[in-house]
């Protein structure tokens, strides 16, 4: 498989402080990588470098396209910074994923909306494709800026979290869509919840302060201790429960 990104030995961090130390990640066409660690671990600075939005203080990032204009990147926030009493319409939402390509003065071609009914039809939200925005529920917004993420064809989708504001019915639907979409393209999926995990992703990368790669979506709590990765494991079986460590 062809790489999407690499990165070389990076150290991350913001006014002089190392969140990231001495990180090295690749990530490859169809790969289906699951983030985890703790709260404040430094995931966020993560996903800031694969996208460009953070700039290593040491090391390389390293982004391979295969031609020029390609789209490496879709990427579904957590946290939604949308205006909701701004005037705009879900598709028009859905369309702004074409600004990098287009530029801010670029018109939209018939080719274009297309594209926007095209991928509204695939999440299965064609029929809000006129509402304004501040008219959506939480999970029905996700679903909007998913498509937003997917107009443009990306190499790489990015999801932080992306169950957020998701109701339990698309919960489904949408972890059956990325195993389709990850025919397509890979993926980079934060989560709390090593059920999902577990479940969904090809291989893990646990993070807190540094990285360790995990090459398969099979893990344990002896190798999470030993990645120094603090996290809540979700144990799944007849009766759903947690299990946790000596609190």
């Amino acid at each position: 498989m062809a790489k999407i990104i690499e990165i070389v030995s990076a150290s991350a961090g913001y006014n002089n402080e190392i969140i990231l130390k001495d990180i090295n990640l690749e990530i490859s066409d169809r790969d289906f990588v699951g983030i985890i660690g703790p709260n404040g671990g430094g995931k966020t600075t993560l996903l800031k470098l694969l996208l460009g939005e953070l700039k290593p203080i040491k090391g390389k990032v390293k982004r391979c396209s295969k031609k020029p204009n390609e789209s490496l990147f879709g990427y579904l926030p957590q946290n939604t910074n949308i205006d909701k009493q701004f005037p705009i319409t879900v598709n028009e939402v859905v369309l702004s994923g074409l600004l990098g390509k287009k530029g801010v003065t670029g018109r939209y071609t018939k080719n274009d909306k297309q594209l926007a009914l095209d991928v509204l039809q695939r999440i299965g939200i064609t029929d809000l494709k006129n509402k304004p925005i501040g008219e959506l529920s939480g999970g029905q917004l996700q679903r909007v800026l998913l498509s937003r993420a997917l107009i443009s064809n990306p190499r790489l989708l990015v999801l932080d979290e992306p169950n957020t504001y998701v109701d339990n019915r698309f919960e489904k639907e949408l972890y059956e869509l990325l195993k389709e979409l990850n025919k397509e393209m890979a993926i980079v999926m934060v989560s709390h919840d090593m059920g999902t995990i577990t479940s969904h992703v090809k291989t893990i990368a646990c993070v807190n302060r540094t990285l360790h790669y995990h090459p398969s979506n099979k893990i344990s709590n002896e190798q999470l201790a030993a990645y120094d990765c603090p996290i809540q494991v979700i144990a799944h079986g007849p009766i759903p429960h947690t299990i946790l460590g000596e609190h």
